[in-house]
C-alpha cells in the first residue's frame, strides 16, 4: 500500500468521525431544517400552475356545499322569518252600571229624563213636524207645526203639564187665549187656543193645575176642536208626543 491510499484511508475516517461528532451535537437543528424544508416543497406543489388548474375540492369542503345550494333555498335563508303575531289579551269585562231610577228613567219614546202630563185628555190629530213644512188650509200657507194639536170639546179643562210659573198669559187673533209657562231655565210649555184664561202672569202652578178651558184656534179652524201644545228647551221647539 502506498503513501497515497494510506493517506485517503486516513482523511475518509475523519471525515467519518467528524460527520458522527456534527450530527451528535448539530443533530436536531438539521431535523429541523428538514421539516421546514418538507413543508416548504410541500406548498410549492401545492400552489397554483400557471395552467389555471386548481387544487381539487372535496366533497365536505364549504365551498362545495354552497355550489349545491339552489337558488331558492339561499333565499329562504337569507329571507327572515315573520315574527309571531301577538297573543291578544282579554280585556276586563266593564261592571254593570247601576239601574236607573223611576224618576232618572226615560220614557218609551225617547224623550229622556223629563216627563210631561197631557194637558187634556184626547188624541193627536196634528204631529210635530220639525224643520218640515206643513200646509195650513186656513192660512193657505206653507210653515213648520212647531207644537201637538190634540182633540177636546170645547170648554173641557186644561191643565199646567210641569209645575213652573205663568210668564204670558193673553188672546190674539191668531191663536186665540195663549198661556206660556216657564218651568226652569231652559224649559217652557205653551198652550194654545185656549177660551176661558184662569192663571195670569207671575202665578205659581203645579203639574195638573188647571189653567183653563178648550176654545178655538182662527187660524186652524179647518180642524176640529183642539189644544194646540208647543215644549220648547233652550229656545228650540220639541215634540212634545216624546216626552208623554
Amino acid at each position: 500500500m502506498n503513501e497515497k491510499n494510506i493517506k485517503d484511508k486516513i482523511t475518509k475516517k475523519i471525515n467519518r468521525e467528524n460527520v458522527k461528532a456534527f450530527l451528535k451535537k448539530q443533530g436536531l437543528y438539521v431535523l429541523i431544517f428538514l421539516c421546514v424544508a418538507a413543508a416548504g416543497i410541500t406548498a410549492i406543489l401545492a400552489w397554483p400552475r400557471d395552467d389555471g388548474s386548481q387544487p381539487q375540492v372535496g366533497e365536505n369542503d364549504p365551498a362545495s356545499v354552497i355550489g349545491d345550494t339552489s337558488l331558492e333555498d339561499e333565499l329562504a335563508m337569507l329571507t327572515p322569518k315573520p315574527s309571531p303575531a301577538p297573543t291578544a289579551t282579554a280585556m276586563p269585562t266593564p261592571s254593570a252600571t247601576p239601574m236607573e231610577t223611576e224618576k232618572e228613567k226615560p220614557n218609551k219614546s225617547g224623550g229622556g229624563s223629563i216627563r210631561l202630563r197631557k194637558p187634556v185628555d184626547g188624541k193627536i190629530i196634528n204631529s210635530f213636524s220639525g224643520d218640515e213644512l206643513v200646509f195650513f188650509p186656513s192660512l193657505n200657507t206653507w210653515a213648520t207645526h212647531n207644537g201637538t194639536d190634540m182633540q177636546a170639546d170645547k170648554g173641557a179643562s186644561v191643565s199646567a203639564a210641569m209645575a213652573g210659573t205663568v210668564t204670558e198669559a193673553y188672546t190674539n187673533e191668531a191663536d186665540g187665549g195663549v198661556v206660556v209657562i216657564k218651568h226652569s231655565d231652559s224649559t217652557e210649555t205653551i198652550y194654545m187656543g185656549l177660551g176661558d184664561l184662569l192663571v195670569s202672569e207671575g202665578d205659581k202652578v203645579n203639574a195638573g193645575d188647571v189653567i183653563g178651558t178648550v176654545g178655538e184656534i182662527p187660524k186652524e179652524l179647518d180642524l176640529p176642536s183642539h189644544l194646540h201644545f208647543e215644549y220648547k228647551v233652550n229656545g228650540v221647539w220639541k215634540d212634545p208626543a216624546k216626552f208623554f
